[in-house]
């Protein structure tokens, strides 16, 4: 329902009813009725709602906890993704022109994927693109790309693309810094191959000693590709695959498992509103010794604003319902 209709019908409700309780207001000796009634009420809705929110909390970790299972299971592919590149970076089998690689790291210090893509005014990186001449401009390209996918500052004699045991939990951030250049694998080894990576890049160059690392990993990475040998159309394709669907995928996962839905939230508010206006707060009112104008003034007040927050969880469950069945419809086709 449009929320400027539901506000609509909500305030007019709660105008209508101010108008009614103060043109015709009840008499005093039906005040004390009126609270009871108010606290039944009150209760019996709150109990409802307490069981429906118990209910779609479950349904809620359960959701969850499938979610999971579906991104732990991309996650070991963006893992095995990953650690492919570090073999890929290190062959000079594969790179044409690796020594180039040496060269940049020397004059380029500190230069990685961001910052040659980077806005703003950066001597160094203008010359790069600008003056430089005796370094493959593609080939840094696509070697920091790779670099930027791998993401690991190696500290240690064996270096993290080994670990076979690894599990990583990855972040919207880390999904984001990984995106973009697993589109670079594409772009230099098969889209804008003929122009940007022809001669540059060994189609068939992975280092002997790499091999049996590749065919673990690729496995991992793409099922399709098990068993296969190292070409760079293959990396081309994960580039494509990781770029399209399991990074997409897995933020869009991510983003479903964090916080909590609004609905179930504006739900929580409309039981908070019950059980204090109709529960709470006319128990109260019954404990305490007050003048009987204040007595009835107050109870017509929380009559009026019980009605309004019922009115309000009635919205908020249609909407909830709605979506329910649009997420069955959907699973269902």
């Amino acid at each position: 329902m449009n929320k400027y209709i539901k506000y609509g019908i909500l305030i007019l409700v709660g105008s209508i009813l101010t108008f009614l309780f103060w043109k015709f207001p009840a008499p005093d000796d039906r005040i004390l009725n009126i609270q009871n009634y108010l606290i039944t009420v009150g209760g019996i809705m709150s109990a409802f709602i307490i069981a429906y929110l118990s209910g779609k909390l479950f349904n809620l970790k359960t959701d969850r906890n499938n979610r999971q299972l579906q991104i732990d299971k991309l996650g070991e592919r963006l893992t095995a993704f990953r650690q492919l590149m570090y073999f890929i970076m290190n062959s000079h089998d594969f790179w044409n022109r690796y020594s180039d690689i040496a060269k940049f790291k020397k004059e380029y210090p500190n230069f990685d994927y961001y910052r040659l893509r980077g806005d703003g005014e950066d001597e160094l990186r203008q010359k790069f693109w600008l003056d430089e001449k005796n370094i493959s401009q593609n080939t840094i390209s696509l070697y920091t790309a790779m670099e930027a996918i791998y993401d690991t500052k190696d500290k240690t004699l064996i270096p993290w693309a080994y670990d076979r045991t690894t599990h990583c939990r990855y972040t919207i951030d880390d999904l984001s810094n990984y995106h973009e250049p697993s589109n670079q694998l594409w772009y230099y080894l098969d889209g804008r191959y003929a122009k940007h990576g022809k001669g540059l890049f060994n189609d068939e160059g992975l280092s002997i000693l790499f091999q049996e690392n590749y065919k673990a990993l690729i496995s991992i990475a793409d099922i399709k590709h098990k068993g296969k040998d190292f070409h760079r159309l293959i990396i081309a394709d994960l580039g494509t695959e990781f770029y399209e669907y399991v990074i997409p995928k897995m933020a869009e996962l991510i983003n479903q498992n964090t916080g909590i839905p609004k609905g179930l939230l504006k739900t929580f508010y409309s039981l908070l509103s019950i059980m204090l206006f109709g529960v709470i707060l006319p128990l109260i009112l019954q404990s305490m010794l007050v003048s009987k104008c204040l007595n009835s003034t107050l109870t017509l007040i929380f009559v009026n604003l019980t009605t309004i927050s019922l009115l309000y969880f009635l919205f908020e469950f249609y909407d909830l319902l709605k979506d329910e069945l649009e997420t069955n419809r959907k699973g269902s086709s």
